[in-house]
């Protein structure tokens, strides 16, 4: 039901509330939902994870906790190994969702850096790709922390 699109925004939140532990992690729902709506044209700007959408019910699942927005980024990276790292619109895929996944506030730095140091055997298929793709986008967020960090010791 929750990548069918039969409920989306606040409905599919109240579901997903309803159905409390029942639920599989974020990580497998997250990549169900890609698999099933995304796989043939990728979305770059994860328009299934807007509040009308996947977005309402997912926040509710992740907020103000980093392991379930890491499996977010893991459901990605899964993702993309299956559709063999595309680059979508000049940008590798994977670095376009996990900024939109940001943008999102459905992952924040420290979901980011998780996923970054993350070193299991279980998560390794694609990561070191996946690192590769996304060093643009480390990049960014590193010196966006930096430049909050100062702003915080000028004040």
């Amino acid at each position: 039901a929750f990548a069918s699109g039969d409920k989306l925004g606040g409905d599919l939140k109240a579901w997903c509330d309803e159905q409390g532990t029942v639920l599989p992690s974020v990580e497998k729902l997250v990549f169900h939902l890609l698999m099933e709506t995304q796989k043939d044209e990728p979305n770059t700007e994860c328009t299934w994870a807007d509040a009308s959408n996947q977005g309402a019910a997912l926040a509710a699942m992740v907020e103000d906790d980093a392991s379930s927005m890491t499996g977010v980024l893991f459901a990605i990276q899964r993702f993309c190994v299956e559709l063999k790292f595309p680059r979508v619109g000049g940008e590798y895929l994977v670095q376009a969702m996990f900024r939109s996944m940001y943008r999102l506030d459905l992952a924040d730095e420290d979901a980011f850096e998780q996923w970054r140091d993350d070193e299991s055997a279980a998560r390794e298929d694609g990561k070191g790709k996946s690192i590769i793709q996304t060093m643009d986008w480390f990049n960014w967020l590193d010196e966006d922390d930096e430049e909050s960090e100062d702003e915080y010791e000028e004040e």
